[in-house]
């Protein structure tokens, strides 16, 4: 088995998208970490994860920054899944915070929210078409 890391953008091995290799086969791998919690997704196809706390989200939260035309994100838990859906969509695409979360449309993207521990929130996006549930 081994791990690594690749730059989509420059070929960077020092940063960008983690890398599994076992037994000669690629896998995509995705990682978060929020506080105490971490998250990890491996997948045959590109994926990605992301945990945030909610709190921490309320405390940065500036719809500019974060919403497409059209989308709306009322609570701060709302605000919270929202960041989680569109992180976990740019790690998928490879791109990360490079790309501007407003230039992610969730209702065009594939997305899924999971459990997470108490104030956090937890969303993976995996390959493939269609739109995530709201």
């Amino acid at each position: 088995m081994t791990t690594g890391r690749l730059c989509p953008r420059c070929g960077s091995s020092s940063h960008g998208r983690p890398w599994l290799r076992v037994d000669g086969r690629d896998h995509h791998v995705s990682l978060s970490r929020s506080g105490p919690h971490l998250v990890t997704v491996i997948s045959a196809e590109p994926v990605g994860v992301d945990v945030e706390s909610v709190a921490a989200v309320a405390n940065r939260w500036d719809p500019a920054l974060v919403l497409a035309d059209g989308e709306r994100a009322g609570t701060d838990e709302d605000r919270g899944r929202t960041w989680a859906r569109k992180e976990a969509v740019l790690k998928r695409r490879g791109t990360g915070l490079a790309t501007p979360m407003v230039d992610v449309l969730l209702a065009a993207e594939s997305w899924r929210d999971l459990p997470g521990p108490p104030g956090y929130v937890v969303a993976v996006s995996p390959a493939g078409p269609g739109a995530g549930a709201p």
